[in-house]
């Protein structure tokens, strides 16, 4: 296979390592119905009317500010410092310069990680550069059209939030584990990574931060009942219908606590998904 511009973009961002490590069907896809407002293009992100004649290669130098951003605003319980990027006039270029190569970015050639890495990291980078534009926040489900309105240019093409989760991340790689790295800037999302995302950590990732969210979200309640995050009722046919979460749940919490979800007498339930951002001071 030919090595793309943007294959070794991630092979030098990888050798160059790093200091440190709903949006839902419902989520994102569902969580009511929004007024028929068209907001602007952010800011922070801007995008040309209609695509370039031209798709653009990646540039190192912006995804290694896009991974720079991560390790300075993620927080070490997932949390972003929006408030602290906005008020960074340097930070704001290397959002800005990401932002607009993923808007430009040829992803014709790209192997399928490197394909799943780019728009896993596309959406975040969108999300968060859409808080800035609408700052302060208290909750992205009270901005009208945050995510079936709102259009941004994403590889050449203008697309909600929505529509870049489920046409370019869930139904074309069929990996139920995105939805531990896809962050929609909420308090109950699965934390957002704090580092970019490239082809050689994909795997690593996406096991990880299953296993994480899941541990650290499942509840025990009493003898009989287990008590999970709404992702997986709002997604869970990317899951493989209701035994396919109960069996996900089995393979990601503890191993002492598994035969106790594999076994169908235990009820499974949801919890309320808390949709105040993620901002941290």
């Amino acid at each position: 296979m030919s090595v793309t511009p943007i294959s070794l973009l991630l092979t030098t961002l990888l050798l160059a390592g790093s200091t440190a490590m709903a949006r839902p069907a419902t989520a994102c896809e569902g969580h009511g119905a929004t007024p028929t407002i068209e907001t602007a293009q952010a800011d922070a992100a801007p995008a040309p009317s209609a695509p370039a004649e031209a798709a653009a290669p990646a540039t190192a130098d912006a995804t290694a500010g896009w991974d720079a951003l991560l390790h300075t605003f993620v927080t070490a319980d997932g949390g972003f410092r929006y408030k602290a990027l906005a008020a960074d006039t340097d930070a704001m270029a290397k959002l800005k310069a990401f932002t607009e190569q993923v808007a430009t970015a040829d992803t014709s050639k790209l192997s399928r990680e490197e394909a799943l890495a780019f728009y896993i990291n596309a959406y975040n980078a969108t999300t968060i550069a859409e808080v800035l534009r609408l700052w302060p926040v208290k909750k992205v489900t009270e901005e009208p059209g945050f995510f079936d309105k709102t259009k941004h240019t994403i590889a050449g093409e203008s697309l909600t939030l929505n529509e870049l989760e489920k046409t370019k991340i869930r139904d074309p790689f069929k990996e139920p584990r995105i939805h531990f790295l896809v962050n929609c800037a909420s308090a109950s999302c699965p934390v957002l990574v704090g580092e970019a995302i490239t082809a050689a950590n994909l795997e690593a990732l996406l096991e990880r931060q299953a296993t994480e969210y899941v541990t650290r979200t499942t509840l025990f309640k009493g003898k009989k009942s287990i008590e999970i995050s709404s992702i997986f009722d709002w997604y869970k046919e990317d899951f493989g219908g209701p035994e396919g979460v109960r069996a996900f749940i089995a393979a990601h919490v503890a191993p002492e606590q598994r035969a106790f979800v594999e076994d169908s007498a235990n009820k499974i339930g949801f919890f309320d998904y808390d949709w105040k951002t993620n901002a941290r001071d």
